[in-house]
């Protein structure tokens, strides 16, 4: 009797579908910019490295939702997928519908809306969610013009008013002395008793601070 042997696939073959995919999304991602800078804002999606340190720890309980606002390809909600407690929920928001078509395949265990994060208040009565523990943003507030910036602002107030949740999002270093950028931070400051900013996350491209918000007025 002749035993068959059976090839092992090398470090790098198995590695090669999943650096295919990153590239691929990368191209995505680089296209939906070019298609759309207002409403996507980044060139690249996020790195593991700033998805960690802008989604913290999730001491969520049962029944608690998190809402992501802009998932994008997913980076932030793989994150969020690997640290969600059991029996607690989860809600994306994505604007682009590329983006949610393909979270809705990468992520069949996880819901998501196409629409914007504006609406929040209005999707979650939908949906007969309760109003979330936190929100974590991949938005690009430094782009965005002010009047979608304020509705925005006002749907995070209106969620988080009256309990402990927070609000989480990011901004590039270079953009951070941005008009808009300083408009959003000077508007979530009227907003909030309590502010806290973390990094840069150096290993990003580009490099990043994290921004926490809680304690609605």
């Amino acid at each position: 009797m002749t035993k068959t042997k059976t090839k092992s696939k090398s470090k790098s073959e198995t590695k090669t579908p999943t650096k295919k995919r990153a590239i691929a999304e990368s191209i995505g991602f680089l296209s939906a910019f070019l298609r759309s800078p207002g409403s996507v804002g980044a060139v690249l999606p996020s790195s593991r490295y700033l998805s960690r340190a802008l989604v913290g720890r999730l001491d969520l309980q049962p029944g608690e939702l998190i809402v992501e606002y802009g998932p994008g390809t997913g980076p932030v909600t793989a994150v969020i997928k690997q640290l969600l407690p059991t029996g607690a929920k989860y809600l994306g928001i994505e604007l682009e519908p590329r983006f949610h078509d393909l979270l809705t395949r990468r992520y069949p265990d996880l819901d998501f809306e196409l629409g914007s994060a504006a609406d929040v208040i209005a999707v979650l009565r939908q949906r007969h969610l309760p109003r979330p523990t936190r929100i974590v943003s991949g938005l690009p507030f430094a782009s965005l013009p002010p009047k979608v910036q304020d509705a925005v602002i006002d749907g995070i107030a209106d969620c988080l008013r009256g309990g402990h949740g927070d609000f989480r999002t990011f901004q590039y270093v270079h953009a951070y002395g941005l008009k808009a950028a300083r408009r959003f931070r000077a508007l979530m400051a009227e907003r909030f008793e309590s502010f806290e900013r973390v990094g840069p996350v150096i290993r990003n491209v580009p490099p990043a601070f994290v921004l926490r918000y809680w304690g609605v007025k």
